[in-house]
């Protein structure tokens, strides 16, 4: 009997010691506060990291829109001057081929008003060009932001009618989306999507509203932008970008 209870003493001891021994880690050394504490650390690092990712990634996609914007518009005005000699060689061969007509004398007073009025066209034309390729340089050279902004909106403003206006619209709705004037800027990109389709920035136009519509929070919207690229421009640079954007939003 003394032995019995002897044994069961022990038993109980036992039990009563394992029962009362503290938790001193759970899956390494240290408390579970300090495990806790170490773990949230290691999110916060990881929150940080993926954080810094999507700023590098964006400040990334905003210089290839620059380098894109910048090969389209060499592209553009390349463009431009071909079609201006084309348009030259078919009225020389036009001129050439039309019967001369000996004109009849002009009164002094005609023939003193007439080179005025012919001049006035090219004059204009190159003041458009010269206002355009100011507000161009002020981007891609001078890199004065804030000077570009009201250079393009005075351009739109004084040439309402010029091949560039479409271009000018782009430019700036790029320069207040880097502000992260993004209400300003959808509607610089919405002008070009609505206005203008035939626009070589329409489909980066449409990218970049699927890109305000993330910004503030509207995944609804901005996947509709995006998958109008791929239905709409599914071969262009746009596409493909639109599509990281919808594949980073899965």
């Amino acid at each position: 009997m003394m032995k019995f209870a002897a044994i069961s003493m022990a038993a109980v001891l036992s039990t009563a010691s394992w029962a009362q021994a503290p938790v001193a880690s759970v899956g390494g050394s240290g408390s579970v506060n300090e495990r806790l504490a170490e773990l949230e650390r290691g999110f916060s690092a990881r929150s940080q990291a993926q954080i810094d990712q999507q700023r590098q990634l964006n400040a990334l996609q905003q210089e290839l829109s620059e380098m894109r914007g910048l090969l389209e518009e060499q592209s553009y005005r390349l463009e431009q001057v071909i079609e201006r000699q084309r348009s030259m060689l078919a009225a020389q061969q036009e001129a050439a081929s039309a019967p001369r007509v000996v004109p009849s004398p002009a009164p002094s007073s005609e023939a003193e008003t007439a080179p005025e009025s012919g001049g006035s066209a090219p004059e204009a034309a190159g003041d458009e060009q010269a206002a355009y390729d100011k507000a161009v340089n002020l981007v891609l050279q001078d890199k004065d932001y804030n000077a570009a902004i009201p250079a393009f909106a005075r351009f739109i403003t004084q040439y309402p009618q010029s091949t560039y206006v479409p271009n000018a619209h782009y430019w700036l709705g790029q320069l207040l989306f880097a502000q992260k004037r993004f209400d300003q800027s959808k509607a610089q990109f919405a002008r070009v999507v609505e206005a203008y389709p035939k626009s070589n920035k329409r489909p980066d136009s449409l990218l970049k509203l699927g890109l305000i519509a993330r910004e503030q929070q509207d995944d609804g919207q901005a996947r509709q932008y995006f998958e109008r690229v791929l239905s709409e421009y599914g071969s262009s640079g746009a596409a493909r970008l639109a599509q990281e954007n919808l594949d980073a939003m899965k």
